[in-house]
């Protein structure tokens, strides 16, 4: 869905679109990334004391990037999105 609304000389654009996981992934793939299994490690301070956690995931990755928090496939999914609308 795509829905584009102006106010005097300005245009907003709402869009909204579901992928599935595979989706994401093979969109990734043809931009050239490598999607690798990744154990996600991290710990939670908001509630009382410290819970560590551990969650299977994919990262994305070029060339000899090492895999890490800040290439979690999602997350190079929307920075890939938002070079496409021009937000960067």
């Amino acid at each position: 869905m795509i829905r584009l609304t102006q106010k005097n000389e300005i245009f907003t654009m709402y869009a909204k679109k579901e992928y599935t996981q595979m989706e994401i992934i093979e969109i990734l793939q043809k931009k050239g990334y490598e999607i690798i299994s990744y154990l996600w490690q991290y710990k939670d301070t908001t509630f009382l004391g410290t819970t560590y956690h551990e969650k299977w995931t994919f990262t994305a990755t070029k060339g000899d990037e090492p895999q890490g928090e800040s290439n979690i496939y999602t997350t190079v999914f929307e920075k890939e999105v938002k070079k496409v609308l021009e937000f960067e």
